[in-house]
Parts: structure tokens; C-alpha cells; sequence
């Protein structure tokens, strides 16, 4: 049982670093312009947004 909590006291720390390092390593790898896709996206979820509430208030 000393062994498993050994593992998880210091094995858990290693591997949540790894994961923090491989998110960091691929949020930078990302491609520029994936930005402006991202922004045309939130755009028209915005807009779709805007749109349904002037129907709801319509009705």
C-alpha cells in the first residue's frame, strides 16, 4: 500500500507536468490562422445569438 501512495504522491506531479508540457508544446504549434477562424466562428455564434433573442422578443 506504501508503494502505491508513493506512486501517486510522486508520480502523479511528473505526470501532470507532461501533460501541461505537451498542451503548451501544441497551443504553439497551432497555426496563425486558426485565430482568424476561431474570431469568424465566435462572430457568427454571436450573431446567430443576437438573432434568436430578437425572435424570442417578437413573439
Amino acid at each position: 500500500m506504501e508503494l502505491l501512495w508513493a506512486f501517486v504522491v510522486i508520480g502523479g506531479p511528473i505526470i501532470l507536468g507532461l501533460a501541461i508540457l505537451y498542451a503548451t508544446i501544441q497551443y504553439r504549434k497551432r497555426g496563425r490562422d486558426l485565430d482568424q477562424v476561431s474570431q469568424d466562428s465566435a462572430r457568427r455564434v454571436r450573431e446567430d445569438i443576437r438573432r434568436e433573442e430578437e425572435r424570442q422578443v417578437l413573439r
